[in-house]
This record gives C-alpha cells, sequence and structure tokens, in this order.
C-alpha cells in the first residue's frame, strides 16, 4: 500500500475522532433540549443539523480514504467509489449552505434597518427556515449527481515481481470534468461564499452605524446588542475563512489530474478531511450555551483521570 494512502487513512481517522467527539456533542445537546420539550431556536437547529451532516461526512470521507488504496477488483471499484463521492459533495456543499444560512440569520436577527425587505426577513426567517434548510438538501444532492456520468476512473495496478497472479493492490482516484467541477462549486460553494460574505458586510454596516448612534448619543441598541453584533461578525469572519480555505482544497481534490501520491493531492485531502471538526469547533465557540456545556464536560473529564 502506498505511504501517501497511509498517511492519509491515519490522519483521517485522528481528525475524524476529534471529530466525532465535538459534533457527536452538538448533536446531544440539541437532542437533550428536545427531550425536555424545549423548541430549538433557528441557530440551535441549523447547528443539530450541521452535526449530524457533519458526522454523515466524516463516514463518507473516512471511507474514500480507506477505498482509495483498496483489494476490491477494478471492475468494482467505480461502482463503489462513485455513489461515495456523490455523498461526499452532497454533505460538503450542505455545510456549505448551513454555514451560509446560520450567517444569513445572525445578520437579519441582529442588523438594524429599516428596508421592507429586510423588516420582512427580520420577522419570517423562523418560520421559513427549515424550508430553506430541505430546499438546500434536495439541492445539493441534485447537483451532485452528475458526478455518475462526469466521473472518470484512474486505477493503478501493483503486482508483485515475477507474478502472473491478480494484482494484490489496487489504488484509485477520481477524476471529475473540470466544466462539472465549476458548475457544481458555483452553486455548491461559491454561492454560499457570497451569501457569508453579504452577511458581513450588512452586519458591519450595522455595527458602524451603531458605533455612530454612540457617539451622537442616541443609540437604539443596548451594551448587549453591541455585543452580539462584535460575536455574530466574529463567527462569520471564521465560517468566511474556512469556507474559502477548504472550497480551494476540495476544487484541487476533484479537479486535478495527479496520482494520490501527488503533494497537491496530499496537502488538499488532509485539509479537506478536517472541515467538519473546523465547522464544529467554531459552533461550540460561538455558542455560549454550547460553550459552557462543552468546559464543564471538560472539567468532569480532568476531575475523573485526577481521581
Amino acid at each position: 500500500m502506498p505511504g501517501a494512502g497511509w498517511i492519509l487513512v491515519i490522519i483521517n481517522f485522528l481528525d475524524t475522532g476529534l471529530g466525532y467527539i465535538l459534533n457527536v456533542f452538538i448533536l446531544v445537546a440539541g437532542v437533550k433540549s428536545l427531550k425536555t420539550g424545549q423548541k430549538l431556536n433557528p441557530p440551535d437547529l441549523m447547528n443539530l443539523v450541521i452535526g449530524i451532516a457533519n458526522i454523515a461526512l466524516q463516514c463518507f470521507l473516512i471511507l474514500q480514504g480507506l477505498l482509495s488504496t483498496s483489494f476490491i477488483s477494478s471492475l468494482s471499484m467505480r461502482e463503489v467509489y462513485v455513489p461515495i463521492t456523490v455523498g461526499t459533495l452532497t454533505l460538503t456543499y450542505f455545510t456549505y449552505w448551513l454555514t451560509a444560512w446560520l450567517c444569513v440569520y445572525y445578520c437579519v436577527s441582529i442588523s438594524n434597518f429599516n428596508h421592507p425587505f429586510f423588516l420582512w426577513s427580520k420577522r419570517n426567517i423562523s418560520m421559513y427556515l427549515p424550508h430553506l434548510l430541505l430546499l438546500s438538501a434536495a439541492g445539493c444532492f441534485f447537483i451532485s449527481l452528475p458526478a455518475i456520468w462526469t466521473a472518470s476512473m484512474q486505477i493503478t495496478l501493483q503486482s508483485p515481481v515475477n507474478s502472473t497472479n491478480d494484482p494484490i493492490f489496487i489504488t484509485g482516484y477520481l477524476n471529475l470534468h473540470p466544466l462539472y467541477i465549476q458548475a457544481s462549486s458555483s452553486i455548491g460553494c461559491y454561492a454560499p461564499f457570497l451569501l457569508i460574505l453579504l452577511s458581513i458586510i450588512i452586519t458591519n454596516s450595522s455595527l458602524i452605524r451603531h458605533l455612530q448612534k454612540i457617539k451622537q448619543k442616541d443609540s437604539g441598541l443596548s451594551q448587549t446588542n453591541y455585543q452580539a453584533h462584535i460575536n455574530a461578525i466574529r463567527t462569520m469572519w471564521c465560517f468566511l475563512t474556512i469556507s474559502i480555505i477548504f472550497c480551494i482544497s476540495e476544487i484541487l481534490l476533484f479537479s486535478r489530474s495527479l496520482s494520490p501520491e501527488d503533494p497537491y493531492i496530499i496537502f488538499s485531502g488532509l485539509i479537506f478531511m478536517s472541515f467538519p471538526t473546523s465547522e464544529s469547533l467554531i459552533i461550540i465557540f460561538a455558542n455560549p450555551k454550547l460553550r459552557k456545556q462543552m468546559m464543564a464536560k471538560v472539567l468532569w473529564f480532568n476531575r475523573k483521570i485526577l481521581t
């Protein structure tokens, strides 16, 4: 088995372990709230869905890592690899859109503008949010489905020296058509990226207006609202940063016609596999309730170890 394949598999397992812990924590926190009869507010609902999507995405990523160096016959390699790739793309694009809708909610609920569309959005976003999430999930699946017809499989057979038997190792790498990558990325990556960026611009503008009112001693917003602005902007900038990084790594990972041993593929794969972990860290530290619960769990775990 090639060394690069082993590196990806080992790091994938380590990163997946941490990612599972964080995303399961988000999932359990949401389920506990539902069991107590509490109605999840929109951010908690989106955090719960993001946790579920990230857990599923990590399952697909680890399958891809294991499948890239495998004992599967070359005839069945494509039939197994392509559906997993479709699932990976669907969940990746879906998490991008979930992040975008979370940023839009922060923007709409915190910013204070009097434009009719903005006021309508503030009143109705909680009502239409579940529909937006379902529509996003369906849309991400349909834009990932054409990968079945645009994918080509690059397979390398490795046989023992001076052996006439069937190959021992079969390594596979999937290439997607560049036009498909651009089209699907435009909808699955670039569009939510623009939504996040637009949310940041609007929220920053609202904060500037608030600061101007403070100077004029005519502020209608409390210190709590001001801190909410700062926290929301900080969180959105974090989401924007990881969206840029992982979008670039995804494009490199699926569009370059290189072997799995190529440094670009290895580096892009390592970054891409850490996306669920990075997103869950941002969610936990941006949510005061989740942050307090996580700190309580860490302190409880430390006491158990010490005793």
